[in-house]
């Protein structure tokens, strides 16, 4: 038996509306490098396999960043510190039959630290970059979305679902990095000051 294949069409509809800040800074605490950045997003889309007009799965309201850096040439040695704040985004609950919810239930904030170290040498000629790099360093629970089953495996009238996360929740990153036949020492330190 061959199988309908859905119709593909252009009637889809929605919009994107927002604003972004932005604001960096390396001059007024002396070798110290941050940049502080913010958007939001208010986005209703009626698109794919929608049932109205609602924000899409891949749109969170609220992201932010912070970053600070800070260098000390004399040592050839730097830090680098990154917070990231996004609110939950909108899914598909496949356990809600209620269709007026549709694309009501949101993800959890997501939350993110990152910290890394770098020291820079001269190696017989070759430019070196020793790197220590920590991901979420406070274990904070990050969920980007659901999985649904697709029958009821408990016949409990609602399906099985399990959170899609990062495939580590921490992550630690030890690493050195040669260039040979150029000298980028100046370079990388124009790039963290």
């Amino acid at each position: 038996m061959l199988k309908t294949i859905p119709s593909i069409n252009n009637n889809g509809k929605g919009y994107a509306k927002g604003i972004e800040l932005f604001y960096r800074d390396k001059k007024s605490i002396k070798g110290l490098d941050f940049w502080i950045s913010y958007s939001y997003i208010d986005s209703k889309r009626d698109f794919i396999n929608y049932t109205k007009m609602v924000q899409p799965d891949f749109v969170a309201n609220h992201v932010g960043s912070l970053v600070v850096k800070k260098f000390w040439t004399k040592y050839m040695f730097g830090i680098n510190g990154t917070y990231t704040y996004s609110s939950g985004r909108p899914y598909i609950n496949r356990n809600e039959t209620n269709v007026s919810n549709f694309m009501q239930d949101k993800t959890m904030a997501y939350h993110n630290v990152s910290l890394s170290a770098n020291y820079i040498k001269t190696i017989r000629k070759a430019f070196t970059v020793f790197v220590l790099s920590v991901n979420n360093p406070f274990g904070f629970k990050q969920v980007y979305g659901y999985n649904y089953a697709a029958r009821d495996l408990n016949n409990n009238g609602n399906l099985f679902r399990r959170e899609i996360t990062p495939t580590a929740r921490q992550f630690v990153f030890i690493g050195m990095f040669m260039s040979l036949g150029i000298d980028r020492t100046q370079e990388a330190i124009d790039n963290n000051l």
